[in-house]
């Protein structure tokens, strides 16, 4: 996808984000002029988060600008999380980058939170973000990667959000990290909801999480089904089969209506997993508002 044809589909998106469709053609603009405001800046971006949390993001980090605005960029995915945990319960963000899901959970919710970041660029920001949404006893940040066993493994640097499991050995731009394995990492614990965000190693990180998966106490998943695990030699399919053998079944979720709705076994995109839809979907109704802006959804 060239520059243009990837801006344009932006500027589309941005325009009907849930929260500004209704001033679509000025929320583009906006999104653009805090683009360019935000480079302009000689450091680190502090933007507003629902429930008076804030996250740090650094506004050249490919990918990571978007946060500034419209902020909840994945708006179905982060509000299901907003909507779904309760204080004290258990989440785990895989594949953490900058932190903006942990601190939805931790700091807007009031949940304890795991987060695994292995990217030795990203992960003091998510370590910053934390510290900032005063997260310290709460929230326990992890500087590897996840996978199907313990390990050292190549990882991309320089490409901020999309930064991925090297399978280039002859690559330049690539670091070693330290991998383990979801299992071994919880250490007994048992996240109540998993977002898994791994850029398609995730047929990998599941290998290493069979406890966890199974285990009753693990309620959602957020996992993105992108078609790109090929490149790691994995069958995204089954992957995804397994998943739905462990009860749970594939939904998207509408925000502004409080709404589970069934998706069909090979959609794609953010796939939110539930084990038992009609108390998921009850939950989703009693949860408590946030706010984000003017807005209280």
């Amino acid at each position: 996808m060239n520059f243009i044809t990837k801006l344009l589909a932006t500027l589309r998106s941005v325009a009907h984000h849930p929260l500004h469709e209704r001033e679509g053609t000025r929320a583009a603009w906006n999104f653009c002029v805090s683009q360019v405001a935000a480079r302009l800046v000689p450091g680190d971006v502090c933007i507003p988060f629902p429930n008076d949390t804030s996250l740090l993001v650094g506004p050249r980090m490919k990918g990571a600008a978007h946060f500034i605005f419209p902020g909840l960029c994945e708006f179905d995915t982060m509000s299901f999380v907003l909507h779904f945990l309760r204080p004290g319960e258990l989440f785990v963000d895989a594949g953490a980058n900058v932190g903006a899901y942990s601190v939805l959970a931790g700091g807007a919710v009031g949940g304890r939170v795991i987060a695994f970041e292995p990217g030795p660029a990203t992960f003091p920001y998510l370590e910053k973000n934390l510290r900032l949404n005063r997260l310290g006893q709460t929230a326990r940040a992890v500087n590897a990667a996840l996978g199907a066993e313990e390990a050292t493994i190549r990882f991309t640097s320089g490409l901020g959000t999309e930064d991925h499991v090297s399978v280039d050995a002859a690559d330049a731009h690539t670091i070693e990290v330290k991998q383990t394995t979801l299992d071994a990492a919880l250490e007994g614990e048992l996240p109540v909801l998993l977002k898994m965000d791994v850029e398609g190693f995730e047929i990998q990180v599941m290998a290493g999480a069979s406890r966890t998966l199974s285990n009753s106490t693990l309620q959602a998943i957020i996992i993105e089904r992108s078609g790109i695990a090929g490149r790691y030699g994995g069958d995204e399919a089954d992957l995804h089969a397994r998943i739905r053998k462990n009860s749970f079944e594939p939904c998207a979720y509408l925000p502004l209506e409080r709404k589970l709705i069934r998706l069909s076994p090979d959609a794609l995109g953010n796939i939110i997993y539930v084990r038992n839809f009609d108390a998921v979907q009850q939950r989703l109704r009693e949860a408590p508002p946030y706010r984000f802006g003017k807005h209280v959804v």
